[in-house]
């Protein structure tokens, strides 16, 4: 006879059952069973199936019974047999027995379990209202869990489920088994008894503890998380009430949450090229222009300011916003400063919305003809300062939208102008003209953030002719003739005073008279 066996029955054709054969870990059998009497048996051994108790669905389905299906009939062989011997009886060829399964529980009738579960957690990171301050070594955080079965009866498919936004480094616990779990930001575990087979069965009063690291570089990759969620649960039966109950489910809970904040330093710098430019305005009657390199314009008096932005590190920025403010126009809505270009650099991370404000007019760059027919006016009565801000005149904004500013990375924000020379009607105009970029990452979880305000200013003067100097030569000639006419005279005087004082005297004539006053005094004494 070919007798087949199908084990567990009532749950259909499911490839894992509760229980299993011993020999094969199957659940169903076949086997060629020859009759050698009007009476025989055979035995077969069967164990319950760990693999299903473990499986991350499974209950246990203790209220279907495991049923054991058997049917028997004549091998093919046989019944191909001419004139066989042997009439096919009428009797059912098919025949069941029920196992139940009994969790010897608290209650009555034996069918629900009453226990306390409770878990009690260690945190590596105190929570609480102050940040975690991310820099250039995040680190790991690592919760120590410990589970307790308070009782009164054991817990059946005892787990642990663990949801976070965090990158789960690794588990640890002699007493636990991770499964398998298609869901990247839940982790499953369950208790692993050291005395039974049924792994998740948790008696009263055992108590397991395993260890939840988690890596904080994840969390530096986009520097986006702002909070830090780690909850857990621990629970039975996958909460099938009607199997067991927890009256005290508010122990069965922890949480841990943080806010968190990462380290970036930024720096900037503005410059002008050229710092200063000069121009010459000439008015006349009425002027149209088609392009920028019209002499009216300055030919090529064209400046550019170019903003760097650097992100020192060790974090990058998610989220910041650019905000780019220059002269656009006097009071009286003339141009000032003509942006015709604009760019913030790398475009893969910068996005401006620049709303037709360069090269509004349509004017062609070099020397070409466009399609663009602009009037020139040249009745200003603007007269700027020394330092013109937005305060003398009107300042226009361009906004740009920053996403993963790289740590060590870069971002240059370059416009070029015009000066608008029939706008400068004020005489030898001399004026400073600045640009500034202002980059907040407010949006950006970004700890003790700074301003970071870049300035770019040129000097427009007006140009005026040198002035050759005054020829001098004449003038001196006639200083010179004084000089000589006032030291002769100054000459004259000194000699007259000298020979008065007998400066200029003969000293032989001198000698003379004294020798004749000494005979005269020798003959008077004769």
């Amino acid at each position: 006879l070919n007798v087949t066996l199908k084990l567990d029955s009532l749950l259909g054709n499911q490839p894992n059952k509760r229980i299993v054969f011993v020999d094969s870990v199957s659940s169903g059998k076949t086997v060629l069973y020859n009759v050698s009497s009007s009476r025989s048996c055979f035995t077969l051994q069967v164990q319950l199936n760990v693999d299903y108790f473990a499986s991350v669905l499974s209950t246990g389905n203790f209220q279907i019974p495991l049923r054991l299906e058997v049917s028997y009939d004549y091998t093919n062989d046989y019944k191909n047999t001419i004139m066989s011997s042997m009439l096919d009886p009428w009797s059912t060829k098919t025949s069941t027995s029920d196992w139940k399964i009994q969790k010897s529980c608290s209650a009555i009738n034996g069918t629900q379990c009453i226990h306390d579960l409770k878990v009690d957690t260690i945190f590596s990171i105190p929570p609480g209202e102050n940040p975690l301050i991310l820099g250039s070594n995040p680190g790991l955080l690592s919760i120590n869990v410990t589970i307790s079965n308070l009782g009164p009866d054991h817990s059946y498919f005892t787990r642990v489920n663990i949801i976070g936004n965090l990158d789960l480094n690794k588990v640890s616990g002699s007493c636990i088994t991770v499964l398998q779990n298609e869901s990247p930001d839940t982790t499953l575990v369950s208790y692993k008894a050291s005395n039974s087979f049924i792994q998740g069965l948790m008696l009263s009063g055992k108590q397991c503890s395993f260890v939840l690291e988690y890596t904080l570089v994840s969390l530096t990759k986009r520097a986006e998380v702002q909070n830090i969620l780690i909850q857990g649960a621990l629970f039975s039966n996958v909460n099938a009430t009607n199997l067991s109950n927890d009256p005290k489910i508010l122990n069965n809970i922890f949480k841990f949450q943080k806010k968190v904040l990462y380290t970036a330093s930024i720096v900037h710098t503005g410059s002008s090229k050229p710092i200063a430019v000069f121009y010459n305005r000439t008015v006349v009657p009425s002027a149209f222009i088609h392009n920028l390199s019209n002499t009216i314009l300055g030919i090529s008096n064209n400046i550019t300011h170019e903003h760097t932005i650097y992100n020192r590190g060790p974090n990058l920025v998610s989220k910041a916003s650019l905000v780019f403010t220059w002269p656009r126009q006097t009071k009286e809505g003339l141009p000032l400063l003509y942006l015709y270009k604009f760019q913030c650099i790398p475009q893969s991370i910068c996005q401006c919305n620049t709303m037709n404000k360069v090269n509004e007019y349509g004017l062609a760059i070099n020397n070409e003809t466009s399609s663009a027919n602009v009037s020139i006016n040249f009745d200003s009565n603007e007269n700027l300062p020394d330092v013109t801000t937005c305060n003398d005149v009107k300042c226009d904004t361009i906004t740009c939208h920053v996403k993963q500013f790289g740590k060590f990375s870069t971002i240059v924000v370059s416009s070029s102008f015009k000066v608008w020379i029939p706008s400068l009607a004020k005489p030898k105009l001399v004026s400073r003209f600045s640009s500034s970029l202002n980059f907040s990452y407010t949006e950006s979880p970004i700890y003790n953030q700074a301003a970071v305000i870049s300035t770019a200013t040129t000097q427009v003067s007006a140009y005026s002719p040198p002035v050759p100097p005054n020829d001098q030569s004449q003038d001196n000639i006639g200083a010179i003739i004084g000089a000589i006419v006032g030291g002769i005279i100054l000459l004259i005087t000194i000699t007259l005073i000298m020979w008065k004082a007998g400066f200029f005297e003969s000293k032989y004539a001198r000698m003379q008279k004294e020798a004749q006053e000494d005979n005269t005094n020798d003959n008077t004494e004769h």
